[in-house]
């Protein structure tokens, strides 16, 4: 019994290294579709700042325009009053050249603000462009490794399920089924070690008479609250 279950801490340390493969085959695809969302995310971003920064630079030329027009018409106003024959004309005009240089002022100040909106909306822009360089160059690498090692699991797993058969046949068949069947319906460890006198996996405290036959080591033991496989806290030595 004594080699069984020295046995059987080898075949459950296997098993472990079993469970992290098998996780790594969900975690790793996992990892790489945040990072492709992540990715998304910050491409989108700097597209908007890009679509922003473009669109203020369309108004400010917009506006040159509309104040290129204004200016040309307060000139031709300005021509015409010396051909007006009438003062109610005379006023008109004046009236005409007064509301064009009303919108000249109105035209410049917007391009002054149209001018400074931009140039903080590019130093923004130029800050999310070199975060999302840094962060696909970064997703890059670690897209590169997680993928190399995702590539490597199967293969890993296949050895580690030649090494579990051999580990296998060393554990009598009567206590690997008990192993099996427990491993099955529980997380985490199978076989745990006593501590303090009382079960490390659950915490139920394990009679003497208990503890005196698994020192034994005639038969197999189980936690009778969850039904772990029990060893002496010491190991196996007695």
């Amino acid at each position: 019994m004594q080699e069984s279950l020295r046995a059987l801490l080898e075949l459950q340390k296997t098993d472990q290294d079993l469970h992290e493969l098998e996780q790594f085959k969900v975690d790793i695809p996992n990892q790489l579709e945040t990072m492709e969302t992540a990715q998304s995310e910050a491409e989108t971003r700097l597209a908007d700042q890009e679509t922003k920064v473009a669109d203020i630079e369309k108004d400010r030329r917009q506006h040159e325009r509309d104040l290129e027009a204004a200016q040309e018409q307060v000139k031709k106003y300005q021509g015409q009053l010396y051909s007006v024959k009438t003062n109610k004309e005379y006023d008109a005009l004046q009236a005409e050249i007064q509301a064009q240089k009303n919108r000249i002022s109105e035209l410049e100040d917007a391009i002054l603000l149209l001018i400074t909106e931009a140039e903080t909306e590019q130093e923004t822009l130029e800050t999310i462009r070199g975060e999302t360089e840094s962060l696909i160059e970064r997703f890059g690498e670690e897209r590169t490794a997680l993928e190399s090692r995702l590539s490597a699991v199967d293969e890993d797993v296949a050895v580690k399920m030649d090494e579990r058969k051999r580990m296998a046949m060393r554990v009598e068949n009567q206590v690997l089924k008990v192993y099996d069947r427990i491993r099955r319906n529980l997380r985490g460890m199978t076989v745990v070690p006593l501590k303090k006198g009382a079960c490390s996996g659950c915490f139920h405290v394990i009679p003497l008479q208990v503890i005196m036959q698994i020192r034994q080591g005639r038969r197999l033991i189980s936690c009778e609250s969850c039904g772990r496989i029990l060893i002496l806290e010491e190991g196996l030595e007695y």
